[in-house]
């Protein structure tokens, strides 16, 4: 059986450290592949004006398999000034490649297990009501949307023309921004998709039901965010009661979840 070949982008900063001591680990297990290496990054963006070079995509396609380092981002300004002055009137304007990676091939759930492993030396701990030191056991596994919401990229700066002729069609921005000249306003959207919704919440319930957790929380704000929020609330309600009806639901505010998370 040949090697798999794997597309090593080390990227900016400490990404050109970890991904050498990863492929190392990998190396010592006995995991055997071939490296070809992958550009992205800051340098990119700044010489070529593409942080994400088709080059790039074109390897992952061929070679289906990736390991990733870090990434610089910057503001749309900022990165901006970095470009080479060849390329500043050319009208490109700076997204990260990690996203980008993450839209060209349909990467929408992160999946970040969190566990405390006996004799770890930074385990949680915390001091208990009796003043001892408590090490209590971790082990949650987060499901976070990748490619849509913020991360979609739908922005503009100074919305003209349709964009905000559309706006002016909702009643909340008539009441709130209506007497807002146009070039004072940004607009960042959250556009959810039902498809990519119940992707993810059935990915959360399958591994849930696959690996023993009694629960399944959702962390979103529908009591403010009543649109999109609203509806990934009902669709995870819709797909519990249907088909994980063993597997309990629990809907929190994400800013009360971080807080309980911390306790």
């Amino acid at each position: 059986m040949s090697k798999r070949t794997i597309v090593a982008m080390p990227g900016d900063g400490i990404g050109k450290i970890v991904l050498d001591q990863a492929i190392r680990v990998l190396n010592a297990a006995g995991f055997e592949a071939e490296y070809v290496n992958g550009d992205i990054g800051w340098d990119f963006w700044c010489r070529e004006g593409n942080p994400l070079p088709q080059r790039t995509l074109d390897l992952l396609e061929k070679h289906k398999i990736g390991l990733f380092g870090a990434i610089t981002s910057k503001p749309k300004d900022a990165a901006f000034e970095e470009l080479a002055p060849e390329l500043k009137n050319r009208g490109l304007v700076y997204s990260s490649p990690i996203v980008g990676l993450r839209q060209h091939f349909d990467l929408d759930i992160c999946i970040r297990p969190c566990n405390t492993y006996k004799g770890n030396p930074l385990n949680f701990i915390r001091r208990g009501a009796n003043g001892n030191i408590e090490e209590p056991i971790v082990d949650v596994v987060i499901f976070r949307q990748n490619t849509e919401g913020l991360y979609g990229g739908v922005e503009w700066s100074h919305p003209k023309g349709v964009v905000y002729e559309a706006l002016k069609t909702h009643p909340k921005f008539v009441e709130n921004f209506g007497n807002v000249p146009a070039e004072e306003i940004s607009v960042s959207t959250r556009i959810f998709t039902k498809k990519a919704t119940e992707r993810i919440l059935r990915a959360a319930f399958n591994h849930a039901n696959d690996f023993g957790y009694k629960s399944v929380t959702l962390c979103e704000k529908p009591n403010v965010i009543r649109e999109t929020s609203g509806m990934m609330y009902k669709m995870a309600q819709e797909i519990q009661k249907k088909d994980f009806p063993d597997i309990e639901l629990w809907n929190t505010n994400i800013d009360a979840q971080m807080m309980w998370l911390t306790k």
